[in-house]
């Protein structure tokens, strides 16, 4: 096996990267040939100087501390894996003696692909603002960035150079011709976890990054250690890097000053800590990273200067301007992180090792700098996913415009069967799940994607005439008005069931217990209801549910929740009139405790829960529709849905004898909470805050409340100090306390 072995003391020469010049090659289409190298030269050389503007410090940080302890906790014997690689390390380092200014001639080259998931909006990023991203993380690693120049004189000499360049891979693991750059349409965009590393290819041949709209817990991105996810069998896919769309290169919805979190993340992904060690929190505790020039420090979350960056070594300056910082001011590695990363590379530690082999270079097509056009993988969204007959729906087209010359739409039901736009308009004739197929095509050849359920075409008028009940005893009532949304059609989506059912011998079911997704969304939306006649007494949505969870720990499961959707204009806009469930901010909607197995309820009462929820006024139109959202998680079980009544006639009593459920959300709080009432009856009631003295400090609500689940907020932010107080809810004669922490 061939040894990686380089010294960072001298610059590269310029060398041509394929992610220097592929947009340039975009350019040259009308050539159907492999383009000569020295033409290409030239093309890098302008690509290199083109300029750059530096934004603003960011806001997002690294996320890879804290899931590798979350990581940790399921699977401990990470850590002996973690220490065998700590072991290797040290005996590379012993053994690494690089002659000064011998630095290979050839850069070790590491394959990567890009999947960018998206819902074909803003985080469908383009092709041209990856090739930036690759110019300036290549950049990076190899010495090259011009700002160089300000790290302080203290490090100058201590700058490393990785001698590691990143080529987009020109082979798919299918030996067919890519790009490097991998679409994914997928609701998974929204979450941005574990779970959406979707379409993941063979870590021993490339390096996997994905590019989403949203990170869970607001980081900016994370990537896993070598030694942390080597030896467990569903770690493999986890392997690279996952980070936001907009911290993605400097054009297009990047940014320079962001621009360099992919240089940071790939960093872990060659065991490189962050310079205080393995704490997510800078500023907490001098820590290190094993990394001898780097000196001890608490980190940095904003750029300080030098004379203030001396904290837990006297007199000793701090490297704040390293890529392994939150500084937002970082410019370089250092000469022992290299080293570091020379021995990740020479591991077989999450098959590190063989990333870089000839073999493996020759089989991703990343072996020479010589650009094989690929045909464009056809893959498309739509603007609205319900509409109704004879209303405008827009498709998208998510297959970069600079990788396609033709696009042939085939439309079924609609105004016109084909189109050759990128993103047409059509209207559907006729209601029901629409059959919509894209042929993208350029020199190189073509693709047809075809999906038969990601548009739905309602009546443009109400079916049914509130008061209205549906109680789910046609075993046809998904394809008879109401629809079933599966986003990703993947296994889990809503049913119809004859076992469960809370009255009757019907209902609704998602089959969660087979989730393999956190936070996946499936729907059930309602044909239009005419409520223009409910009188005041009957504005009101209930409906029964039943969901258990299949861990025993199902307190735990914070991704399960609910919201209800309501449209008065055939589904162009959609009012949230109803959320529960901790991913919406309140309380868990967890109500049947834990079922190890496939849960199925009975009919008693101590199996569900009913939800009734007040319409407003305006929302009393002559055409309504309702959709119900469901979240759900790897560890959950079955949601059922039973007797969603519309307009039904309220019994109301002058007092409240009970309240069977209460709760607030977060507590402890930083801010506002959230107080979530369950009331078994209408009547009159009042909450108030009392601080720990007993005096009152909130009068929350007084008044008249109908029976269901409420909500109320405890404006911590603006109208308490940090301390403990006491929530006390009064109904009738009985008084429920619950106490509140604000911090």
């Amino acid at each position: 096996m061939k040894t990686l072995k380089f010294t960072p003391y001298k610059h590269f020469h310029s060398g041509i990267l394929k992610s220097d010049f592929l947009p340039f090659l975009h350019a040259l289409k009308s050539l159907n040939m492999k383009i000569l190298k020295s033409t290409l030269l030239s093309l890098a050389v302008i690509f290199s100087v083109m300029p750059f503007t530096v934004k603003g410090q960011g806001e997002n940080h690294c996320g890879s501390d804290a899931m590798r302890k979350e990581l940790i906790t399921q699977h401990p014997e990470i850590l002996q894996q973690e220490k065998e690689l700590d072991a290797y390390t040290r005996e590379f380092i012993a053994n690494y003696h690089p002659q000064a200014g011998s630095r290979s001639a050839t850069p070790f080259i590491i394959p990567l692909v890009f999947h960018v998931i998206n819902q074909a909006g803003s985080e469908n990023i383009s092709d041209a603002q990856i090739y930036s991203e690759m110019k300036i993380m290549n950049d990076n690693w190899n010495r090259r960035n011009a700002d160089t120049s300000v790290v302080i004189p203290s490090f100058k000499s201590l700058i490393g150079d990785m001698a590691i360049e990143y080529r987009l891979a020109n082979r798919d693991p299918n030996g067919n011709v890519c790009t490097g750059i991998d679409r994914v349409y997928s609701v998974q965009t929204y979450m941005g976890n574990d779970y959406s590393k979707l379409d993941n290819w063979p870590r021993d041949k490339y390096m996997n990054v994905w590019v989403v709209r949203s990170m869970m817990d607001g980081v900016a991105g994370y990537a896993y250690y070598p030694g942390s996810v080597d030896a467990l069998f569903n770690t493999p896919a986890r392997d690279g890097v996952i980070l936001l769309q907009n911290y993605i290169g400097a054009i297009g919805t990047g940014s320079f000053g962001n621009s360099r979190t992919l240089t940071h993340e790939i960093g872990h992904c060659f065991n490189l800590k962050h310079c205080w060690g393995d704490s997510n929190d800078p500023g907490v505790a001098c820590g290190d990273d094993d990394a001898n020039d780097t000196p001890v420090t608490k980190g940095w979350a904003s750029c300080p200067s030098a004379a203030n960056a001396k904290i837990c070594t006297p007199g000793l300056i701090e490297n704040y301007q390293n890529f392994m910082e939150y500084s937002y001011c970082s410019h370089m590695f250092s000469i022992d992180q290299t080293t570091r990363v020379a021995a990740a590379l020479n591991s077989d530690k999450s098959d590190r090792n063989n990333l870089w082999t000839p073999a493996n270079l020759a089989a991703t097509g990343t072996d020479d700098t010589i650009y094989d056009k690929a045909k464009p993988i056809a893959e498309f969204g739509i603007a609205k996913r319900f509409v109704c007959v004879g209303q405008n729906a827009q498709f998208l087209c998510v297959t970069d415009t600079s990788e396609v010359d033709n696009y042939l739409w085939t439309f079924s039901n609609a105004d016109v069967a084909t189109s050759t736009s990128r993103n047409p308009i059509v209207q559907f004739q006729q209601p029901g799940w629409q059959t919509v197929s894209l042929k993208v095509a350029n020199t190189a050849g073509d693709s047809t994607k075809t999906k038969t359920s990601l548009v739905f075409v309602s009546y443009d008028h109400a079916l049914f005439q509130a008061p209205f009940t549906q109680d789910f005893e046609d075993p046809y009532v998904f394809s008879s008005g109401w629809a079933s949304a599966n986003y990703d059609n993947n296994g889990t989506a809503f049913s119809y069931s004859n076992q469960g059912a809370h009255a009757g011998t019907g209902c609704g079911v998602l089959n969660n217990y087979f989730a393999n997704a956190d936070h996946d969304i499936d729907e059930i939306v309602s044909p239009g209801y005419d409520l223009s006649q409910l009188p005041t007494t009957q504005r009101t949505l209930t409906f029964d549910y039943s969901w258990a969870s299949a861990s025993q720990s199902f307190a735990l499961h914070t991704a399960d929740s609910m919201n209800v959707f309501a449209s008065t204009d055939c589904g162009v806009t959609w009012s949230n009139i109803y959320k529960k469930g901790t991913h919406s901010g309140t309380a868990t909607l967890l109500n049947a405790g834990s079922i190890t197995g496939y849960f199925t309820p009975t009919n008693a009462q101590l199996w569900w829960k009913q939800v009734s929820i007040n319409l407003a006024a305006v929302l009393i139109k002559p055409n309504v529709m309702f959709r119900f959202q469901v979240l759900s998680a790897v560890g959950g079980n079955n949601f059922y849905i039973d007797n969603i009544n519309i307009g039904s006639q309220a019994t109301a009593i002058e007092d409240l004898s009970s309240v069977s459920e209460i709760s607030i959300f977060p507590n402890p709080s930083r801010g506002d909470a959230t107080l979530n009432l369950d009331l078994s009856k209408a009547g009159n009631l009042s909450v108030k805050v009392y601080d720990i003295q007993g005096k009152e400090v909130m009068n929350i609500f007084e008044g008249w409340l109908n029976a269901g689940e409420e909500q109320m907020t405890i404006e911590g932010s603006s109208k308490l100090s940090a301390g403990v107080y006491i929530v006390n809810v009064k109904a009738g004669d009985s008084v429920i306390q619950r106490k509140l922490v604000i911090q």
